[in-house]
């Protein structure tokens, strides 16, 4: 064989082996995707079929409506502090078959396991989207209280987690310090924003009863008193004041839509967010920096009355 003709050979071994490395990157990566894969469900022993049946009917509405991104899962944890530790050992055998890499007894051991769901309640989104993880995906953790599953409310949360995954599959890079930047750090932008096309959502579904978005926007005014003077909200990070910081900026969101509107936000920023960068996409769909809305938003609509401010709402 002619060294030209190896040469050749070798050239195109070269390049069909890059092609299938970087189409295998592409496949294995679906991260800010719409997928037809669904949710998987795990939940203790204590937790009910009907608990299990409602939590899946509202990621269904959250995902026919924002999208289905993935992969997903969800953890249902119930009273039991036993059934927790059994969920828990579960959950570490499935993290360990996703992510071989993972030592089983760091799984078992970290700091933040399902029993204190069941002592604390609450729910939370743990994004796992890392520089070096094997696997990225989103889960999603449900406790038996504040709220429970027999609370309206319960229905509001789901969807609020839910928006988190639409807010985070729209973040591209494994970088911490990237994701952050897109996202904020402290509360107001993401919790804000989780928080109002929740009870937005909510508020549409068939059989909710009229005035139920003013209702609870009128109880998130109550943090204004909260509030110090000159304090913006991008000032209030996560821990005791938390809540001023939830409730306004679930605030701010209604105001950011009711200035521009409901597609630029849930569309165009997040459309534009990875090129852009968060302040770039701000300014290129809203029209204005995200200092000066909020300036606005401090200055000019917060001081407005109770009966005024509610005007902006659908």
């Amino acid at each position: 064989m002619s060294c030209n003709l190896l040469l050749k050979w070798i050239t195109i071994f070269i390049t069909v082996f890059w092609s299938c490395q970087t189409i295998g990157k592409n496949i294995g990566d679906g991260w800010g995707k719409i997928t037809q894969e669904q949710a998987q469900f795990y939940k203790a022993n204590d937790v009910s079929e009907t608990t299990l049946k409602l939590t899946k009917k509202w990621y269904e509405i959250a995902s026919a409506a924002w999208g289905n991104y993935g992969p997903t899962e969800f953890w249902l944890v119930g009273k039991s502090a036993e059934a927790a530790e059994d969920l828990n050992r579960k959950y570490c055998e499935v993290r360990k078959e996703k992510e071989p890499r993972l030592r089983l007894k760091d799984c078992l051991g970290r700091d933040y396991s399902f029993g204190d769901y069941v002592r604390d309640g609450g729910a939370g989104l743990n994004t796992r989207r890392g520089e070096h993880s094997d696997w990225s995906g989103f889960i999603i953790t449900l406790s038996a209280k504040y709220p429970g599953p027999e609370e309206e409310d319960y229905r509001v949360v789901v969807l609020h987690e839910y928006f988190h995954i639409y807010q985070h599959a729209h973040i591209f890079s494994r970088k911490e310090s990237e994701r952050n930047s897109r996202n904020q750090v402290n509360p107001w932008w993401a919790e804000g924003g989780a928080e109002y096309m929740a009870q937005l959502l909510y508020s549409r579904q068939k059989g909710v009863r009229p005035g139920y978005l003013k209702e609870k926007m009128r109880q998130k005014l109550r943090s204004l008193k909260d509030l110090k003077k000159g304090e913006s909200i991008t000032e209030i990070p996560y821990g005791e004041r938390a809540m001023i910081a939830y409730d306004l900026g679930t605030w701010f969101i209604a105001y950011l839509i009711d200035r521009t509107s409901e597609e630029a936000y849930l569309k165009g920023f997040y459309r534009d967010l990875n090129k852009e960068g968060f302040e770039g996409s701000f300014q290129k769909n809203f029209g204005l920096s995200s200092k000066a809305m909020l300036e606005a938003f401090h200055q000019s609509f917060l001081p407005l009355s109770e009966e005024e401010k509610l005007k902006i709402l659908p």
